[in-house]
């Protein structure tokens, strides 16, 4: 399985704006168009009459939470709407992204379908009638526009890559389906595609590059008006692999270990990191790598839980040495993919028990206390939760030498006081380092009111 820490998230703008939210943010609505293309409906009219949308009994984690409705008269319709009056959902306003429509004000109105409602909010090119001249020249001349619409795009370099885009688009393949239709678009040298005269409908625009080249979310689903368009952008990178294999002292594969190419770039940022965990055979295999010159680390990340396989092995570096310093420099090329980096772990340690103990002050237990661990080996900020028994124990399953640092807190609810946070207990911090025998560590919890 792979973890890669290299994510490009592309967000639905109604499916992030709630009202928990502190502040709105918006990608852009896009041309005329584009915003035509994608709508449900388009309307313009004035705001006659507004009201709050009834609260659902039920907890549905689909629901937008937009309670606001207003309710227009409208006054020439492009597209969607055959009624003179019809009603759009929207928030509040501020971190929800509502739209703040005034009664008696006259607007032009892009709305979209969500769960057989319309809604609408200022992250979509909804404006005040008297601003829309650029979108009114556009749906003004959509009864004399060819029928038909229009999907385009293009690839986009992203910041590591190092390939060129004329070599990125002369192997790039765009291929629309919907429907009927079954398209091939080649891109030109700029990377740039475009495609008129598709039926309305949906389609599943994909991106087929070649293995040394990757993209997110190489499949898009869209819905495009009649006289409408769609963009569609891809941002490409090389696509550089590292695969090998570990072993231990004695030839046999080690599964699940993280394995973590680092840059030794002058610029490289601490955070600019790949990972792979290894698989039953010990195989790992490393995309998405930047041209640039690495070494390979095992167990130089790990992850929180302390009695992780991973535990079972100190770090070490490609080739097999104990210090980075030591390590050998691998060089990627543009989207080269380099095979074969086998090399050995050092021995296993053997396994080893820690039992915890949580009391309070006087020696009782804490029942179902939680626990905090954290290996120091691991991540510096990374902690792992963990729940005691019904006589304030945990057991740590471990291996030797392992340094386990354990905070805990009692299950107490919490009771203000005043205007600020005041704890009500300190808990001690307990280093412990598994070995065999071991005898029970106590961590002790103090009531402070």
């Amino acid at each position: 399985m792979r973890y890669l820490i290299a994510a490009i998230t592309v967000l639905a703008w109604f499916g992030v704006m709630t009202p928990a939210s502190e502040a709105c943010s918006c990608a852009g609505a896009g041309s005329p168009c584009e915003s035509y293309g994608s709508a449900s409906a388009v309307f313009s009219g004035t705001v006659v009459a507004t009201r709050e949308k009834e609260r659902s009994n039920t907890n549905d984690p689909d629901d937008i939470g937009y309670r606001r409705i207003f309710k227009f008269s409208v006054e020439q319709s492009f597209l969607g709407v055959d009624t003179t009056e019809i009603e759009i959902l929207t928030g509040s306003g501020g971190g929800d992204c509502g739209y703040a429509f005034k009664i008696g004000g006259r607007y032009l109105v892009y709305a979209y379908r969500y769960r057989n409602e319309l809604v609408t909010t200022i992250c979509s090119r909804t404006k005040p009638f008297a601003q829309a001249t650029e979108d009114l020249a556009f749906l003004g001349n959509l009864s004399s526009a060819a029928s038909g619409a229009t999907i385009y795009g293009q690839l986009v370099r992203g910041r590591e890559a190092k390939t060129e885009m004329a070599a990125m688009a002369a192997n790039a393949l765009i291929k629309i389906e919907g429907g009927n239709v079954r398209k091939e678009v080649r891109l030109d040298a700029d990377g740039r595609y475009r495609i008129s005269g598709l039926p309305a409908g949906k389609f599943k625009v994909a991106l087929q590059l070649p293995e040394t080249l990757v993209t997110d979310r190489p499949e898009r689903e869209i819905s495009v008006a009649d006289r409408g368009c769609a963009a569609v952008t891809y941002y490409v990178n090389d696509n550089g692999r590292v695969m090998g294999r570990l072993l231990d002292a004695e030839g046999q594969p080690v599964s699940r270990l993280l394995v973590t190419l680092i840059s030794t770039e002058p610029d490289a940022k601490q955070y600019d990191l790949r990972l792979d965990r290894t698989d039953s055979d010990g195989r790992f295999n490393i995309t998405n790598v930047p041209a640039g010159r690495y070494v390979i680390a095992v167990n130089k990340s790990r992850f929180p839980d302390p009695t992780d396989s991973a535990f079972a092995y100190p770090g070490v570096f490609y080739p097999g040495v104990v210090d980075q310093v030591n390590a050998e420099v691998i060089t990627v090329a543009p989207g080269q993919k380099l095979t074969g980096l086998d090399f050995r772990v050092p021995l296993r340690r053997p396994p080893s028990v820690a039992v915890v103990q949580v009391v309070w002050a006087d020696g009782s237990p804490v029942k179902r206390a939680t626990l905090l661990l954290r290996d120091l080996a691991g991540e510096a900020d990374s902690n792992f939760s963990a729940q005691a028994d019904e006589h304030g124990r945990f057991t740590i399953n471990g291996y030797v030498g392992q340094n386990v640092i354990v905070e805990a807190r009692s299950n107490r609810p919490y009771v203000p006081l005043g205007d600020r946070y005041e704890p009500m207990e300190r808990s001690q911090k307990v280093q412990v380092t598994l070995e065999k025998p071991q005898e029970t560590i106590k961590v002790v919890i103090t009531k402070i009111r």
